[in-house]
């Protein structure tokens, strides 16, 4: 049997033909028998198979229900034959050339952690360009490449064995990526920008959409870095009596970083301002209520947003 070498482990729920251009999309790599993809499916029971899974490829991994967004890539690395593994959501589509750069990037024998550029799939439709300025516009093409701190959440690849040293903590540190990526540099590990991958990712187009995410997100992530940084009840009340002033702070650093290197991009973020100020708000509502009263059920919830939630395609595709 034939080694891979790449593994990409693709999630997908209820919306079977969303995940079909992702599919095809690495089809279109060209490494043949040298990429694997771990299709874990998690939709309802008697659903029909997923564009695509047919192929030579693709390993489909069925959890039992209720099986969470996390615990499922956690079980999709331990199925995982390659050497590096990557994490794609099964809204997003790379781009020619990804496998290759990404692969090419982990020659750098020191790069534990691999991210590539991530431009918006549906542009012009609601607010799916701010939304993706506000979740992936650090990584907006052309890349600079090289060292970094900073990879896409949910969308980044890791050396296997880096990943299976954390035995049981995996699923819990892969419960939000920011965590695993902060303990991660703390542990010395070195992360890299493959400057030629890209991906596509179709963002949320809603004010509605996209808070309801960033607040299951941020209630998962709040009480998660608190424990990991051992905060005191003095850190963990601060943060919850800043949660006003967050948005506002938010907003500043974004346009400041942007106001430069992109200053275009920092304008768009004034003229939506309001509208980037209550995803903010959204966001750190839902950490304060983390760090409050915990996560609750907000990884299932979330699992259930990350597969289910709407995301509105160009009128010239399909989601």
């Amino acid at each position: 049997m034939v080694i891979p070498d790449l593994s990409v482990v693709v999630v997908v729920g209820p919306l079977r033909g969303r995940a079909a251009p992702c599919l095809a999309s690495l089809d279109a790599q060209g490494l043949g028998e040298r990429l694997e993809v771990l299709l874990v499916d998690l939709g309802p029971e008697g659903a029909e198979p997923v564009p695509g899974s047919e192929k030579v490829s693709v390993r489909v991994l069925q959890f039992p229900p209720g099986t969470t967004f996390s615990a499922s890539r956690a079980r999709a690395v331990a199925e995982a034959r390659a050497p590096v593994v990557a994490f794609l959501e099964e809204h997003t589509r790379v781009r020619p050339g990804w496998a290759e750069a990404v692969l090419g990037a982990f020659r750098d024998s020191g790069a534990t952690g691999v991210g590539w550029g991530v431009v918006c799939a549906n542009p012009g439709v609601g607010k799916a360009d701010v939304i993706g300025l506000l979740s992936y516009g650090l990584f907006e093409p052309p890349l600079a490449g090289g060292k970094t701190r900073l990879l896409p959440g949910h969308n980044a690849s890791f050396r296997t064995d880096a990943l299976l040293a954390f035995g049981d903590e995996l699923p819990r540190l892969l419960a939000c990526d920011l965590v695993l990526h902060e303990r991660m540099l703390r542990e010395g590990r070195r992360f890299v920008l493959a400057k030629d991958a890209v991906m596509e990712h179709l963002n949320e187009t809603s004010l509605h959409s996209i808070g309801l995410g960033v607040e299951l997100f941020y209630r998962i992530y709040g009480p998660l870095r608190a424990a990991e940084g051992r905060w005191g009840l003095g850190r963990r009340a601060f943060y919850v009596a800043a949660t006003p002033l967050i948005p506002l702070y938010a907003l500043l650093l974004a346009v400041w970083r942007y106001r430069k290197r992109r200053p275009e991009r920092a304008r768009l973020l004034l003229r939506n301002a309001p509208f980037v100020a209550a995803v903010h708000l959204r966001a750190a509502w839902g950490q304060a209520h983390g760090l409050l009263f915990g996560p609750g059920d907000a990884e299932a919830r979330f699992t259930d947003y990350e597969l289910s939630e709407p995301r509105e395609a160009p009128r010239s595709a399909s989601a």
